[in-house]
């Protein structure tokens, strides 16, 4: 089974780790052999490789906007390996989304924020060449869209879990340049070396929030997986901790931490998750914190003294027994009551079986930021089509104009183009249903 250097730090960043151990189960049950990469070779080569992507990056920063785009359209090709579609630029909804964009920069003097939200094929096997034609799709459709030149940002992972099937070298050139270049997103930034750790730290995870709103309030473009990963990754990280999240405000103890981190602390279960779990000593002191980690290890598979050949709720998308009571103790500790542990779990379960969550934080997080600087937001939809007809699919535009006491105005693009309003967490759902499984 493959490894994965982690470090613990005693805060949020250590909620990953549980991630990263899910993954490493996942592989050796889908019996995945990854290149193996010597820890000598590592040192000598992480920094120097870094290096080189570094300056790679700063070349193609220095030539022009269109010329970027067709480094990125090329290398996309390459990596899909021959499995390409055609872009179609003159796409109607393509159209309708640049007319919008100029008739909100008229509107609003201000040029609005594009993103270019993908669905999430999975990363091992014969389909995983979508991956690359989605980001490459979505980059000329923002570039069609915007209708000038521009220099769209593509969200990717660049530590050695996201990257662990390709070669050393190649893993490490392509995170020093990915992680200015574009929106770079290290999960193990903090695992590397010295120099490396150095030369990475902006793309650190606990910084990516901040990279991308700087990114979008300037008006730019940038392209972003909705669901964060593959569908295990997105519901243990965005389902399971946002539905925790969401529970804690709730809870009549929500003031009262150690009161919950004592109620936690009856069962064994949660105390050989606190004492074996991939955390540092001081995270077990932070009641959210743990309880997150608690139900984000146990739907993912990897609490401690889980069956190794078990698929977890993660994978399958259905909450079994197991997962469902560690559900129901959470609530518990949370002290909420009967009808508000019942409404919370029709939530989730309503949720779970989607392979994208619909990330109500994420939208809340920009509507709170770009809306009330006054910039108008563009949301176009990247989606792919697997089975019999694989493909690549840009849907209608969805936009966001204006915030009025926490509720969005915008609307719906399309032949027959509709106003929408309501808060960010509709808005999660219904862009959510509307576009992606």
């Amino acid at each position: 089974m493959c490894a994965y250097a982690i470090r613990t730090t005693g805060t949020a960043q250590d909620l990953i780790n549980i991630v990263i151990q899910a993954g490493e189960l996942a592989a050796a049950r889908a019996e995945v052999f990854l290149p193996r990469k010597n820890a000598l070779a590592r040192a000598l080569l992480e920094t120097p490789c870094n290096l080189g992507g570094r300056l790679a990056r700063r070349l193609l920063e220095l030539s022009p906007a269109d010329t970027s785009l067709a480094w990125h359209d090329a290398i996309s090709r390459r990596l899909a390996a021959g499995h390409t579609w055609p872009f179609a630029a003159d796409a109607p909804a393509l159209s309708r989304a640049a007319a919008e964009v100029r008739v909100l920069t008229a509107a609003t003097g201000r040029p609005p924020a594009l993103l270019a939200l993908l669905s999430h094929p999975p990363v091992w096997g014969e389909e995983l060449h979508l991956n690359f034609e989605l980001a490459r799709h979505a980059a000329l459709a923002l570039r069609a869209a915007r209708g000038r030149p521009c220099r769209p940002r593509l969200t990717a992972a660049v530590d050695s879990y996201a990257l662990d099937t390709a070669s050393l070298p190649a893993e490490c050139f392509y995170a020093g340049f990915m992680a200015g270049f574009d929106l770079g997103l290290d999960r193990l930034c903090f695992s590397r070396s010295r120099w490396s750790t150095r030369l990475a730290a902006e793309s650190a995870w606990p910084r990516f929030a901040f990279r991308l709103l700087r990114c979008l309030s300037g008006g730019a473009e940038a392209i972003l997986a909705l669901s964060g990963g593959v569908p295990a990754t997105a519901r243990t990280l965005y389902a399971a901790r946002e539905w925790t999240a969401a529970q804690r405000r709730r809870s009549p103890l929500r003031a009262a931490p150690s009161e919950v981190l004592r109620r936690l602390r009856q069962w064994e279960d949660f105390r050989r998750f606190a004492a074996l779990g991939p955390h540092a000593p001081r995270l077990r002191r932070c009641a959210w914190r743990m309880l997150e980690g608690w139900i984000m290890s146990a739907v993912a598979g990897a609490a401690p003294g889980t069956a190794a050949g078990r698929q977890p709720a993660a994978e399958t998308g259905a909450l079994g027994d197991t997962e469902l009571d560690v559900l129901r103790r959470s609530l518990e500790a949370l002290g909420l009551d009967d009808e508000q542990k019942a409404q919370a779990l029709r939530e989730l379960s309503c949720e779970w079986p989607r392979e994208t969550p619909f990330r109500r934080r994420f939208f809340r997080l920009l509507a709170g930021r770009l809306l009330r600087q006054g910039r108008p937001v563009v949301w176009l939809p990247v989606v792919h089509r697997n089975g019999g007809r694989p493909g690549i699919l840009v849907r209608e535009a969805w936009t966001w104009t204006a915030l009025s006491r926490d509720i969005i105005s915008g609307r719906v693009l399309g032949e027959t183009p509709r106003d929408w309003q309501g808060n960010a967490e509709d808005f999660a759902v219904e862009f959510g249903r509307a576009n992606y499984d």
